[in-house]
């Protein structure tokens, strides 16, 4: 009997947390819609509904109305700021906060740009921004439902480790234990890669461009190249390919290594790092010249000008393409996500898309589907924010 109660508990919080994600990506949302797409009866559909709208979760959108064989229906829809969440993104270069509310809109911001090498340095500037935070009073503190941190490198979200980041210099790092023995909260703190929470973001804040997306690469291009694999489905479930670490494909197995890792990885030969080197190379900089400040704005404009430095981008171009080509060789998306700063032109647009169909291998009539994603909005903050909201479906509401 025991069993069997823990049994029926764990339904009960499956099925109002699918409730939950179909109310946030498709609302509103017509409670018969919500029942025949998750194979539910229609009482519990209502029941789960009644305690949404009770915690103030979920409303009857009264402008959403739909008439059918003359009854009107009543859709449900997510309240924006119902609840709010910390995201903050984790790097040695900077740590960036944003408090949002349930749709990943900023009700509060901050930042750190120092940077810092050291470890305990880089939680303890985490920590202090969270703080500040909770005590802005921009929301109160009982509106806050949880924390999400994204950062490079290899995550296990189930443990809150950084297993591994290997340009840091950092292994089986107890990220969240850390933070919150620093912090002035005890509620959810959920952690995952940068480029995964980026791709979760775009699931949640793009909702109505990627509704009829099945599946998708989200190509995420900085220091390191990351491409997981995403089935654009309701469960929001983690990416197929984990986090997707397109970087570390090994391009020429010939080259030798650096701390980086292999010459011959694809980080190394279209990653931003390596196109800010040669860049510097390029302009006759001094050889200890700090090249990781170089904005690519500033690579890209000097490119309309300096056919090197446009070879040079259009090279980092189509070492992505082939990049890309193999993993679509493996996986099959419907749709590719793009997310690089160089992608700023329709020159280097084609280019990028006329090597993924070269090498990739589908029928010469296929026709790739790109969305270039604006990084202003799909960023490390709000991707972060997008982890807490993502944890917060699962947790039950009595």
């Amino acid at each position: 009997m025991q069993n069997n109660g823990k049994n029926q508990l764990a339904i009960k919080i499956s099925n109002q947390s699918a409730i939950r994600k179909m109310i946030y990506l498709d609302g509103p949302v017509l409670r018969a819609d919500i029942a025949e797409s998750l194979g539910l009866t229609l009482p519990t559909i209502t029941t789960n509904i009644v305690k949404l709208i009770n915690t103030g979760i979920v409303y009857n959108d009264k402008d959403a109305v739909v008439s059918t064989y003359g009854r009107s229906a009543l859709p449900v829809n997510i309240v924006p700021d119902s609840r709010f969440f910390i995201g903050i993104e984790i790097t040695t270069r900077s740590r960036e906060l944003y408090l949002t509310d349930y749709r990943g809109n900023i009700a509060y911001q901050v930042t750190d740009t120092a940077v810092f090498s050291d470890y305990d340095e880089v939680i303890k500037s985490a920590s202090s921004l969270i703080n500040t935070a909770l005590s802005s009073g921009a929301v109160s503190t009982e509106k806050i439902y949880g924390i999400g941190i994204s950062m490079p490198g290899l995550i296990d979200s189930d443990t809150g480790m950084l297993l591994a980041h290997r340009q840091y210099d950092w292994y089986n790092k107890n990220v969240v234990s850390d933070i919150r023995a620093q912090i002035s909260y005890s509620g959810p703190i959920s952690i995952g890669n940068n480029a995964y929470a980026r791709s979760l973001a775009a699931q949640l804040f793009m909702r109505k461009e990627l509704s009829a997306v099945p599946s998708f690469l989200y190509l995420y291009v900085s220091t390191g190249i990351a491409a997981p694999f995403i089935t654009n489905d309701k469960s929001l479930k983690m990416a197929n390919t984990g986090t997707g670490e397109l970087g570390y494909m090994i391009m020429d197995a010939h080259a030798g290594f650096d701390s980086y890792g292999s010459l011959g990885s694809l980080n190394t030969l279209a990653g931003e790092r390596i196109m800010k080197k040669k860049y510097a190379k390029i302009k006759g900089l001094p050889d200890d010249y700090d090249s990781s400040y170089i904005p690519i704005a500033q690579i890209l404009e000097d490119a309309k000008t300096n056919k090197k430095i446009s070879e040079l981008v259009k090279n980092s171009c189509f070492y992505l393409g082939i990049g890309v080509a193999n993993e679509d060789n493996l996986v099959r998306p419907h749709t590719i996500l793009v997310d690089a700063e160089f992608f700023t032109t329709e020159e280097y647009r084609s280019y990028f898309a006329d090597t993924i169909k070269k090498y990739s291998f589908r029928p010469d009539s296929f026709e790739f589907n790109f969305i270039y994603i604006d990084r202003s909005y799909i960023n490390g903050p709000r991707s972060a924010a997008a982890l807490a909201i993502r944890t917060d479906f699962d947790v039950y509401i009595p």
